[in-house]
């Protein structure tokens, strides 16, 4: 499951650049820690769309392994 928010980071990273220029030494100082903010959080995003997919491959992984237990026991009981 991806994320439906995905922007342009190398467009945003550019114009809060272009914002931090314009300010100033604060002004660019608080930009560049936006712009920190924002790599991180599509860091993270990111990561959490891998660990989704990885979460969705071992749910998978575990309903095939309860079918294949429901299906050994069926077949045991009915050989008795």
């Amino acid at each position: 499951m991806l994320s439906d928010n995905h922007i342009d980071l190398e467009l945003a990273l550019r114009k809060i650049h272009e914002l931090g220029m314009v300010d100033g030494d604060l002004g660019y100082a608080y930009w560049y820690e936006v712009g920190r903010l924002l790599q991180r959080a599509a860091n993270m995003q990111a990561e959490i769309d891998l660990l989704c997919n990885e979460l969705e491959r071992c749910r998978a992984t575990r309903a095939d392994a309860n079918r294949a237990v429901k299906q050994r026991r069926r077949s045991a009981s009915k050989a008795r």
